[in-house]
């Protein structure tokens, strides 16, 4: 197998969990991403030993995975991304549409597929939203709402909690 590197960044995109729990199908592009805000993290995994009074090394050891997380910047929100990312609610449309910042705080939870410029496309079936404004009204800087996403395990029986896989060749 030849070599395979992952870089740059092609497209964000998300959409509704699919109704079995899995990967949802109808995804839709973000919009644009910062450059160099967009990051796959994951935590150290947890590990748990237990030792014997008589001996120095662990008899057993149990580890559990670390919290995987997804961020990146949207750099061009419309009402479509304020309502996506944080919902609430488009009223009006054309030049009267606007939207209306939710009374409380919804959960949101949707299926993102991260695309790189070549190497390996990320699924996520099941990702908890989070999103912030992070808004600067100057020339030096842009407006931004800065995203991120914590990967759950998919209500699908045995759908993995995240896959990769090769970019398809053109």
């Amino acid at each position: 197998m030849a070599d395979v590197y992952t870089l740059g960044l092609a497209k964000v995109e998300m959409g509704d969990i699919a109704t079995d729990g899995g990967m949802g199908q109808s995804l839709t592009v973000i919009g644009q991403t910062l450059q160099g805000t967009c990051n796959v993290t994951q935590e150290d995994p947890e590990t748990n030993e237990f030792y014997a009074e008589e001996l120095d090394d662990p008899v057993v050891s149990i580890s559990k995975r670390g919290k995987t997380t997804l961020a990146f910047s949207v750099m061009n929100p419309d009402l479509a991304a304020l309502q996506r990312f944080f919902g609430g609610t488009i009223s009006g449309t054309g030049a009267a549409a606007k939207w209306n910042a939710p009374v409380q705080l919804p959960v949101i939870e949707k299926s993102v597929k991260v695309t790189p410029q070549m190497g390996l496309i990320w699924e996520f079936p099941r990702m908890k939203i989070n999103a912030k404004i992070n808004g600067q009204f100057s020339r030096e800087n842009i407006f931004v709402i800065e995203v991120s996403g914590t990967a759950l395990q998919p209500g699908k029986t045995s759908e993995p909690i995240f896959s990769a896989r090769l970019i398809p060749s053109a």
